[in-house]
């Protein structure tokens, strides 16, 4: 007579096929969960940015126009890790009044969020905040600009 323990063959690779499956489904979420976390250190970012700008106006009269130290700088470094470009502050007009600026900053190159297409990250002087499709990259589903705020915008394509 034959033994019965152990697993047949069969059993194995259903098991197998169920564990693929979920796998196959939770992997894409794991992503999207992500990149929604490096996207919020963007926008973190750039709320610092805004902050200490309109501290600038307070102080000096007029926005800063360098990201780090020197004069008219901020005083700011990019924080480890992320995925990011330093946004340049070539948007600052202080020869308006009042004085303006539009600050955007994009995806690292090689990064996830550049690999999606996820777009810009913008903030302005009137504290309007939103994102927009890089060139090239398509547009978002609900148009070509959304609020950060806006959890329906989401990148064409994307689950």
């Amino acid at each position: 007579m034959r033994c019965g323990r152990g697993f047949t063959l069969i059993e194995l690779m259903i098991v197998v096929a169920v564990v693929a499956l979920l796998a196959a489904v939770a992997f894409p979420s794991y992503r999207d969960h992500v990149a929604r976390g490096q996207r919020s250190q963007g926008q973190q970012l750039l709320s610092d940015i805004a902050q200490r700008q309109e501290q600038m106006l307070l102080d000096r009269r007029q926005y800063a126009t360098v990201f780090g130290a020197g004069a008219g700088g901020l005083g700011l470094t990019m924080p480890a890790g992320i995925k990011y470009d330093q946004p340049p502050l070539t948007g600052v007009d202080n020869a308006t009044t009042p004085p303006s600026y539009t600050i955007c900053m994009g995806p690292s190159a090689g990064s996830n969020l550049a690999a999606r297409g996820d777009g810009r990250l913008c903030i302005n002087n009137l504290g309007q905040r939103w994102r927009e499709a890089l060139p090239g990259n398509g547009a978002f589903d609900a148009g070509s600009d959304c609020p950060w705020e806006d959890r329906s915008c989401r990148v064409a394509g994307e689950s």
